[in-house]
């Protein structure tokens, strides 16, 4: 019998030697969808959120997480900016911000890696 996807002589074996088809018992080829998905680089998501809160985690797939860290740092960025005004509470404020900072962009690597070990092992997008 012949795989009616590439033309090649199968054997009795349910998959093609040279393509991977997958056979049916009538010797017809049965078409495997093949999706390549890409991996994300977790440099570029560190970067990505060390220049705007939040866009590392867009570029992961986690967008609403994306969003809602984006929406955060704007509101700190408010609450420090209204700190600055009190002497004592200006460290505070700018402790804050890059406490903030640096956890973002830790997240967003994170979660790169995470999208990408699932993609190693399953083959499919985490979420």
């Amino acid at each position: 019998m012949y795989c009616s996807n590439c033309g090649s002589n199968v054997d009795d074996s349910p998959f093609c030697g040279k393509c991977g088809t997958r056979m049916d018992g009538g010797g017809q080829a049965q078409p495997q969808r093949v999706a390549y998905v890409r991996e994300k680089s977790e440099g570029l998501a560190a970067v990505l959120s060390f220049v705007w809160a939040g866009l590392g985690q867009i570029y992961a797939g986690r967008v609403m997480r994306g969003f809602g860290i984006m929406v955060l740092g704007i509101v700190l960025w408010f609450v420090a900016i209204f700190l600055m005004f009190f002497v004592v509470t200006a460290i505070i404020a700018v402790i804050m911000i890059i406490a903030f900072w640096i956890w973002n962009v830790m997240d967003a690597y994170k979660s790169a890696q995470r999208y990408n070990d699932v993609i190693r092992s399953t083959g499919n997008r985490p979420w």
